[in-house]
């Protein structure tokens, strides 16, 4: 499966800023409507520092990621965009769903 993704980086590192300002959007808006982060650690930075935060947080995480996916062999490094789009993916998708469902 690893061998299979690599072959689509782009995409998937596309995928990790498409589903990174999705979130932060999504998140955004459910905070103005009411909604509360799940995440404490993001909540207290959020309620600290504003939204920007969490956009920051991330862009950290990414930072991370590339730090990581440099120092790891070809053949693996398709995991880590994988590692940071999915569960961005999964947290816009629950937003959409609490916001729009």
């Amino acid at each position: 499966m690893v061998l299979a993704a690599s072959r689509h980086e782009r995409w998937l590192w596309a995928l990790v800023a498409v589903t990174l300002l999705a979130d932060v959007a999504l998140t955004h808006l459910g905070l103005l409507r009411g909604l509360t982060e799940g995440n404490p650690v993001v909540r207290a930075a959020v309620a600290d520092a504003g939204i920007g935060m969490l956009g920051a947080l991330k862009v950290g995480a990414v930072g991370f990621g590339l730090t990581a996916w440099l120092a790891m062999p070809d053949r693996e490094r398709a995991v880590v965009p994988l590692g940071l789009a999915l569960p961005w993916l999964g947290a816009s998708v629950i937003n959409a769903t609490l916001l729009f469902g």
